[in-house]
């Protein structure tokens, strides 16, 4: 493979195929919209499937300057702030899925993969570029940029669909482009670590269950910080208002916000397909799911070490294999994230019942449950 790879959009999904694909002796460009790499905002979760894949890039030191590894998820009760279940991360999570579970500000991750991008002479980042088109041919692909006003063509061994939500390379694989409105607006905040309430400790990813809304805290910038998002219906509710029949330690929380950012919640329904000719599609711009397991940034990651592995292999067809391998888990994602978003905003009768079975299962069953995610092994 003498030409390169182009890759649209330097995400997460991005940037970690870049760098897996200069890891198998291929080099690509990665042209990006953004006149810097500057995300700013929410945290991520780097659960064992996706650590276990950053780790093989080398990238483990650097992550785990910036990251925290909690030791547990806590899950409480929001209206009467009793705990329901603790389950055990750190150690227990390296020995039971072969890989470290960190929470990391998104930023930083975007920082130490730009990084290892700047510093790989396979790789070559392109910022300020808008993607207009992508092609295909029988025997490479193609991008239509526009820079500084001036349109041109790019030509490549294939193309790669990276560009999230709103992707344009997606009207190159012939998919539908709309996505769904789920009726859900995630707040987000960021807040030092010393403004919160004792009884939310940064040990945990703390995790807040109420009809209706649910709220995830977890430790970011070496636990300096914390991430906080609360996710519930659209409308003109604010934080403090959604949070108001809530217990002490989370209404104190929300009150400590400096300022909130509001993000509308947008995913897709499952498709059947991932790729069309030379042509793929990776992470967001794929299967964008709600965040209720955690998993956006994971499987964009998962996403590009299985597509870098197939075109390193020379398949005669490794689109094909990158489809057949990924388009199962990739179509479940979605369905399971709604799924848990429904069990999180429970309420009357029905949030009983969760809050009596989460109390009365062990965490061992509980674990079992995300073995499916967590466990993940390329190949």
């Amino acid at each position: 493979m003498t030409r390169p790879v182009l890759i649209a959009g330097a995400g997460i999904g991005g940037l970690t195929l870049g760098l897996a694909l200069a890891q198998r002796g291929l080099s690509s460009e990665i042209f990006e919209r953004a006149p810097a790499l500057d995300e700013v905002g929410a945290g991520v979760q780097l659960a064992p499937n996706a650590s276990r894949i950053l780790d093989g890039l080398g990238l483990g030191p650097a992550l785990d300057a910036v990251s925290c590894r909690p030791e547990g998820v806590a899950i409480s009760d929001a209206p009467s702030g009793s705990r329901l279940k603790t389950l055990p991360l750190g150690a227990a999570a390296e020995r039971r899925w072969g890989a470290p579970y960190r929470v990391i500000h998104r930023a930083d991750l975007q920082a130490a993969l730009s990084a290892a991008v700047d510093a790989n002479p396979s790789l070559r980042l392109t910022l300020g570029v808008r993607v207009l088109t992508a092609g295909d041919g029988l025997d490479g692909a193609s991008l239509e940029i526009e820079t500084g006003g001036e349109r041109r063509t790019v030509d490549g061994s294939f193309v790669v669909g990276a560009d999230g939500l709103r992707s344009v390379v997606r009207q190159a694989v012939k998919l539908p482009e709309a996505v769904r409105a789920t009726g859900l607006i995630a707040h987000r905040t960021v807040l030092t670590a010393e403004a919160l309430p004792e009884a939310i400790p940064l040990t945990h990813v703390s995790v807040w269950l109420a009809p209706g809304a649910h709220m995830v805290v977890y430790p970011v910038r070496a636990g300096r910080e914390a991430n906080v998002v609360l996710i519930g219906a659209l409308g003109a509710t604010t934080p403090e208002e959604r949070v108001a029949r809530w217990a002490a330690p989370a209404r104190k929380l929300v009150a400590a916000a400096p300022r909130w950012t509001e993000w509308p919640l947008f995913d897709r329904a499952p498709a059947a397909r991932m790729r069309r000719g030379r042509v793929a599609l990776i992470g967001d711009a794929a299967h964008a799911a709600l965040p209720s397991l955690g998993q956006g940034a994971a499987f964009a990651i998962e996403d590009a070490a299985v597509l870098a592995r197939v075109l390193g292999d020379g398949a005669p067809d490794p689109l094909a294999a990158y489809e057949t391998a990924r388009i199962m888990r990739a179509m479940r994602l979605p369905e399971a994230s709604r799924r848990q978003i429904a069990i999180d905003h429970m309420g009357g009768l029905a949030a009983r019942a969760r809050n009596l079975a989460l109390a009365a299962t062990p965490a061992s069953a509980l674990l079992r449950g995300l073995d499916w995610i967590y466990g993940w092994r390329d190949g």
